[in-house]
Formats: structure tokens, sequence, C-alpha cells
């Protein structure tokens, strides 16, 4: 009975290390950790464009993971494109920046 009660201890103490050891990771692979980090940067972003007056008014998307960003919308220009990006590229924690903006002027 009780190296039956030992095993039983040590299953549980196995699994929960386990859970531990993973880092907590979510279903898309990010940590909890990531996962904020990548919600800053994202605020960050919008903040810039809301406080831009010539791009406040833009309906820009903006998704981050893991520090790589992507903005998808319609923009008016090349250069409201190239705003963006700069932007984006410029806020701490971003990697890189992929377009997914379409001109339309």
């Amino acid at each position: 009975m009780k190296k039956l009660l030992v095993l039983l201890a040590l299953a549980v103490f196995l699994s929960s290390s386990l859970f531990i050891i993973s880092g907590c990771t979510t279903l898309t692979g990010e940590t909890a950790g990531q996962k904020i980090d990548d919600s800053e940067i994202t605020a960050k972003i919008n903040g810039k464009i809301i406080g831009d007056s010539e791009l406040h008014y833009l309906k820009i998307n903006v998704d981050t993971f893991e520090g790589h960003v992507t903005l998808t919308g319609t923009v008016p220009s090349k250069a409201a494109q190239d705003k963006l990006v700069s932007l984006a590229k410029n806020t701490t924690g971003v990697k890189d920046v992929k377009t997914n903006l379409v001109i339309k002027p």
C-alpha cells in the first residue's frame, strides 16, 4: 500500500512538473509573457496611429505574434503606407513588419 501511494505521489509530481516546465504555453504556442508583450506592441502601434493627425482616421488592423507585426487595411497613398510601416518598425519590441495594406486613393 505504501509503495502504491509513493508511485501515485510521484505520478502527480511528474505530471505537474511537466505543466510548469512547458512554460504554460497556449494553443497558439505563445507563453503568457509573449501574449502580453505582443498585446503591448499592438497597443503602442495603435496609439501611434491614433495620435498621428494624418493617419488617425484610417481603419488599420495591427496583428502581432512574437514581435512580428502585420498591418492590414486600406490607405489613400504610398506615403501613408510608408508612414504606417515606419511607425510600426520604430516601436520597441518589433522584429519585423509585414504589410497587407492596399492603396486606394
